[in-house]
């Protein structure tokens, strides 16, 4: 009887021990597994800070945009800030430390601010987004502004530049779209023969000459040869084909219409839709003004020296400010507005192209070493307007390119 009391309490006591046991285990093992698992919520949860420019009329396509990304993105939160003020937003959050992840602010906004940015040197390299984006998007001057060759701005919304024509005017006359120049020229001439108007140019702001003239070049001494003569390298500017660009608008210099020299971009538009000029120099944007009340215009690309031709855009920037807290995750969201979906977005709510995948294009720009200045494009451009009206010749117009780059 003894043993079996004693057997009977050793059993009531390891009974009572591993209750005991039971009751403790859940204060030492669960509260650390409450904490480690608030820190792993934690760490996936990401909020970017954009600020984007809107003049008025995109804030809706902007909305849906942060919806899109958002679902295809859980756990990222897009704090979005968009405002025709975006320029003083930007400017101020970076003065006080706070800055933004992401920029959408056109270098050509008023206030300077991308402009002072670029000049500061205050922007990310976007090496990882330029692996994933458009196919020779990247490939100027614009998007790589230092000496490095390294991409600091992307482009967000791009319109194609090139020759608007009447279509109807070009194929009753037997006329096809211009592949090289001197297809252009001997357009020039068949309408000078029959007393039709050939080609206006905006002389009073002639910034489409150095489109023009990247697009006559590039085909043949290839974009890398083009930038070196866009940041003005003295050897560069010696190139014989820079010499053949100007000798061809020689060709064409009486065969312009009359005060072409003086006309503005809306001179030019009126003269195009007045019958008084078979081609003018203009933008996507130009022809859907153009063809509000039809489908009597067509664009085509500038015609080249060689015959091959590239797709000439301009362009406004995107990019990643230096002092950006969230920079992979504002690369991410980067990324994902050259998506199809986003492209597709924007064609429909604004009427703008977001380039897709394939697409080469150039975007030149002038600048100055490694400083962005654009007042060489206007000295260019003025001595192009030279050229037409008998002042600057092919002899002698990289001579006058060279004194203006040795000013500067």
């Amino acid at each position: 009887m003894k043993k079996f009391l004693s057997i009977l309490l050793a059993i009531l006591i390891m009974i009572s021990a591993f209750a005991g046991c039971s009751e403790e285990k859940p204060e030492e093992v669960e509260p650390p597994k409450e904490v480690e698992s608030e820190i792993i919520v934690s760490a996936l949860q990401k909020t970017i800070t954009a600020v984007i420019y809107d003049s008025g009329e995109d804030e809706d396509f902007w909305k849906e945009v942060k919806s899109l990304f958002e679902s295809a993105n859980q756990g990222i939160t897009l704090n979005m800030i968009v405002s025709k003020d975006a320029a003083y937003e930007v400017r101020d959050r970076i003065l006080a430390g706070n800055s933004p992840d992401f920029v959408y602010l056109p270098s050509s906004e008023e206030s300077g601010v991308t402009t002072a940015l670029i000049k500061d040197k205050a922007l990310l390299s976007l090496e990882s987004v330029e692996s994933s984006a458009p196919d020779g998007i990247f490939d100027n001057n614009a998007c790589k502004p230092y000496e490095d060759k390294a991409t600091y701005l992307a482009p967000l919304f791009v319109e194609t530049e090139g020759l608007i024509y009447n279509k109807e005017t070009l194929s009753s006359n037997g006329f096809s779209i211009p592949q090289t120049w001197d297809d252009f020229i001997s357009i020039a001439k068949a309408c000078d023969n029959k007393n039709i108007k050939f080609f206006t140019y905006a002389g009073a702001d002639p910034d489409e000459y150095v489109n023009i003239f990247a697009s006559a070049l590039v085909p043949v001494i290839g974009t890398s040869e083009m930038n070196k003569i866009l940041v003005c390298e003295e050897e560069a500017w010696k190139n014989e084909n820079v010499k053949t660009f100007i000798e061809k608008i020689e060709s064409v210099t009486k065969l312009v219409v009359s005060g072409s020299s003086t006309k503005s971009k809306a001179d030019t538009m009126e003269n195009l839709k007045e019958g008084k000029a078979l081609f003018i120099s203009g933008n996507s944007k130009d022809l859907e003004e153009l063809n509000k009340d039809g489908e009597k215009y067509a664009i085509c690309n500038y015609p080249s020296i060689s015959g091959s031709s590239v797709k000439t855009v301009s362009f406004t920037e995107m990019y990643i400010p230096v002092e950006a807290k969230e920079a992979e995750t504002a690369k991410q969201f980067m990324s994902f507005l050259y998506s199809e979906t986003v492209a597709n977005l924007a064609k429909e709510k604004l009427g703008k192209e977001i380039p897709l995948s394939g697409t080469t294009v150039i975007a030149p720009e002038f600048a100055v070493k490694s400083s962005a200045n654009p007042t060489l494009s206007d000295e260019f451009c003025d001595l192009v307007v030279d050229v037409f009206k008998g002042n600057a010749t092919s002899e002698n117009f990289a001579e006058k390119m060279l004194e203006y780059i040795k000013e500067y």
